[in-house]
């Protein structure tokens, strides 16, 4: 009976030190190295992070610009909406009374130099 004790210790503690105990070394050793790399990677995540909150704080700031000068341009439209027309200067499309009132505006003009050269 002895030696069935013996035997089954020994089975016991070989299994134990040659199986058990290197697979929970493998499993704390691969815990080591995720929690490791987490901590390594942290630094690296809050870094890339406040890059993107200085990036979302500039694009806020141009679409704010942005949106004032939309609002100012809209203003301007308005403005330019309500205005009357003013006429054109072109002369295609004067009709017969603007050019006979624009060569006796003309002639007025010149009898006034000559009026003014006279005195």
């Amino acid at each position: 009976m002895d030696n069935l004790l013996f035997t089954a210790l020994t089975i016991a503690t070989l299994y134990y030190f040659f199986y058990y105990l290197p697979e929970q070394k493998k499993l704390n050793a691969h815990q080591l190295i995720r929690v490791s790399q987490a901590v390594q990677t942290e630094p690296l995540a809050d870094e890339k992070e406040k890059e993107l909150e200085v990036e979302l704080q500039t694009k806020q700031k141009q679409i704010r610009e942005k949106d004032t000068q939309i609002t100012k341009l809209q203003a301007q439209i308005r403005d330019l909406a309500k205005r009357p027309l003013k006429p054109t200067n072109s002369k295609g499309i004067q009709t017969e009374d603007d050019k006979e009132l624009e060569n006796t505006l003309d002639t007025l003009i010149k009898d006034i130099q000559e009026f003014n050269l006279k005195i």
